[in-house]
């Protein structure tokens, strides 16, 4: 794909936006397209299942108060509502269990805002199925390319780059389908900067879950105000006071925001998939204590005869997902537990597999789980290539001296190590199950296949609502 040189392409919005005005479908290789196929999949049956979360009510019923509307309608729920309202809800669902996807070196879950976004206003459009792929492509390549831009520097300063960098992608999703001229999407790019928001001051509560749907809700704020002659700062990302400035005090360069090579690499083929519904931080120890666990048992040695677990950790994580110590060994809350490399190792030790049962239907307390992860020690590891990968290691020290060591450079999911359609569309299918009947699970995977074919992508939001939730307001 070329882009247009236009004559106001002096900033970054707007060699942003030439992109989003001159990418087509057809411009997209065909394994790309497929590649992003399964992460929208993936992504509708994490958003269904969190419809039968406790979050997951509560984000419905917020956003139905919010207002009444009929753009476009809530998935698992079924309920209409304007489009941003949707978006909000749409966009914590997906992102509200934490098994969605990301890119590791960006750290920023892509799918969650871009998706939320362009399903909102492709359905209140009557978009075909094309279109919204499309315009759902579009938020992955922008949404990464800026996140990566400071890999680690946001979540270091207490910002979370899915909330904030989410926004833009969402921008821009909104902009094509609404096809937006080239300077009103700089407008709303613009005017998304001062909205995009996302803290990391979590402290036991719901907050990251509403980080994408946010993000989602923002940009279509933002692309209508612009839509309708609102103007917004041209110079949002270099400019002195703008994103990169204000959130890591220094503006990256064109290179390094991946400015030059739109169109030509493809960033959505780099987004990981998470086999685990918990940190992605997690997910390479996870692995290491399955192999490990495998080990013992072809060893013919139980888990009590593990004396000590040492899982060294990069040291810029420690304090997302190895401290205090005390409340990952023993977790009183999901979400302590969700964050805790000491729980995952000792849930995938235990009980073989690390899975939403094992977070949300089993008890946090179970004493042999509780057990295992008291001998977890977490020091800090200098082997660690963080950001670039979220390698993880597992030691099993035994009661009789030997020690068996397991280091993983990178986590199943990543690139490196892709997860096949099968696996995800299993995946899918657990998760959406837990709502839907298997029918209806398995006729949404087959319609995946050609997605490209729906006049309508009302016709899958519709597949994705469940009967007993039809038209329910307030759940």
């Amino acid at each position: 794909m070329t882009i247009v040189q236009s004559a106001t392409r002096t900033t970054v919005s707007a060699n942003i936006a030439d992109f989003v005005r001159d990418l087509s479908i057809d411009d997209v290789p065909a394994p790309v397209l497929a590649r992003a196929r399964l992460h929208m999949l993936d992504a509708l049956g994490i958003a269904v299942a969190s419809s039968g979360m406790d979050f997951g009510r509560a984000v419905h019923r917020a956003g139905s108060r919010l207002g009444a509307g009929r753009d476009s309608r809530v998935l698992g729920f079924g309920t209409a509502l304007p489009a941003p309202s949707a978006a909000l809800v749409n966009g914590t669902l997906i992102h509200g269990l934490d098994f969605d996807d990301t890119h590791i070196e960006a750290i920023h879950h892509a799918t969650a805002p871009a998706l939320a976004a362009a399903l909102a206003v492709a359905e209140q459009k009557h978009a075909d199925g094309a279109s919204t792929l499309l315009a759902y492509v579009i938020g992955l390549e922008v949404g990464c390319r800026l996140a990566a831009a400071g890999s680690g520097g946001f979540h270091d300063r207490g910002f979370h780059p899915t909330g904030i960098m989410g926004t833009f992608a969402a921008v821009c999703g909104t902009g094509k389908l609404r096809d937006l001229p080239q300077q009103t999407l700089v407008h709303a790019l613009g005017l998304a900067g001062s909205q995009a928001a996302g803290i990391l001051e979590i402290n036991n509560s719901w907050l990251k879950r509403m980080h994408p749907g946010w993000a989602a809700h923002s940009a279509i704020v933002a692309a209508t105000m612009a839509e309708e002659g609102f103007v917004g700062p041209a110079t949002v990302f270099e400019g002195p006071h703008g994103l990169y400035a204000s959130h890591l005090g220094t503006v990256p360069d064109r290179g390094a925001l991946g400015l030059d090579d739109l169109g030509s690499r493809w960033m959505t083929a780099e987004i990981a998939l998470k086999p685990y519904p918990c940190c992605h931080f997690t997910h390479a120890f996870i692995d290491a204590a399955l192999e490990l666990r495998a080990e013992l048992s072809a060893q013919g040695t139980a888990l009590d005869d593990v004396r000590r677990i040492d899982c060294p950790t990069s040291i810029r994580l420690m304090p997302v997902v190895t401290e205090p110590a005390d409340r990952k060994t023993a977790p009183p809350t999901i979400y302590d537990a969700l964050f805790s490399v000491q729980y995952a190792v000792a849930l995938a030790l235990v009980h073989g597999r690390v899975d939403l049962a094992g977070f949300y239907d089993a008890p946090l307390d179970d004493p042999d789980v509780l057990a295992v992860a008291s001998r977890v020690t977490c020091g800090p590891d200098p082997e660690s290539d963080y950001p670039r990968h979220f390698p993880g290691e597992v030691v099993l020290h035994t009661v009789d001296g030997r020690s068996l060591r397991r280091r993983v450079p990178a986590s199943r999911g990543t690139p490196e190590f892709p997860l096949s359609e099968a696996e995800v569309t299993a995946k899918f299918a657990a998760n959406a199950g837990r709502e839907l009947s298997a029918e209806v699970v398995h006729d949404i995977a087959r319609t995946f296949t050609r997605i490209e074919d729906l006049d309508d992508i009302g016709q899958l939001v519709t597949m994705c609502i469940a009967p007993e939730k039809q038209g329910v307001e307030n759940s």
